[in-house]
């Protein structure tokens, strides 16, 4: 049965036969040539840069109408957008008769009528 004993030097447990008599240091550690010494990292080097003058602000250009795709969404949306925008139009250019015609239109609907400022305008109170 073998002793087994802990190294000075590299703090391994080893068995017995791996030391020189009575000596605290294994033959391994004895024998293997003693680590080289790293080189110190070079500090970190910082330039300096002068500092930039800000950018002047891109003044935005003019949106132009996209021929072909006017307006996002569906086309359901687009088409409900097309319909409001006639209806505020033709609210514009004749409101007495569109004034009348929202009044029958609630009218049928079951709404309270409008007061007869707000149905000359075309816009509703109660939504």
């Amino acid at each position: 049965m073998s002793d087994w004993r802990r190294c000075d030097t590299c703090r391994k447990v080893r068995s017995s036969d791996e030391f020189d008599g009575e000596a605290t240091t294994c033959v391994v550690c004895l024998t293997v040539p003693a680590p080289v010494a790293r080189k110190k990292a070079a500090p970190v080097v910082r330039t300096r840069t002068t500092p930039r003058p800000a950018a002047a602000p891109a003044e935005p250009a003019a949106r132009k109408p996209l021929l072909g795709s006017v307006g996002s969404g569906d086309l359901e949306v687009r088409e409900r957008r097309a319909r409001r925008a006639a209806q505020e139009a033709l609210a514009e250019s004749h409101p007495e008769e569109f004034g009348l015609l929202l009044r029958d239109a609630r009218q049928a609907e079951g709404l309270r009528p409008l007061s007869t400022g707000s149905a000359a305008n075309g816009t509703e109170d109660d939504v």
